[in-house]
């Protein structure tokens, strides 16, 4: 094999890895390691977690409008996670 074969095909490999993975640059949140005493939370519609879409049947981002009840971005169905 000859090399520029090689570095085409790892180019290729390269390129089609950046454009099919699920890179959200936009989105990297950074942690900072807080007390708990410190850390006050007074509004649950801000946080956004990612979870799987029984409607969409995809990975889709849902915002906190309740403690540990979800709602989709996309279709506005409702997840609930709390202890029944």
């Amino acid at each position: 094999m000859e090399w520029i074969s090689f570095l085409t095909g790892a180019m290729g490999t390269a390129f089609a890895f950046a454009l099919f993975s699920n890179n959200d640059d936009a989105e990297i949140e950074t942690e900072f390691e807080t007390d708990d005493s410190e850390l006050e939370v007074n509004d649950f519609s801000v946080r956004h977690v990612t979870l799987s879409c029984q409607t969409c049947r995809k990975l889709k981002r849902h915002k906190e409008i309740e403690a540990n009840l979800y709602q989709c971005t996309k279709c506005k169905r409702h997840v609930d996670l709390r202890a029944s």
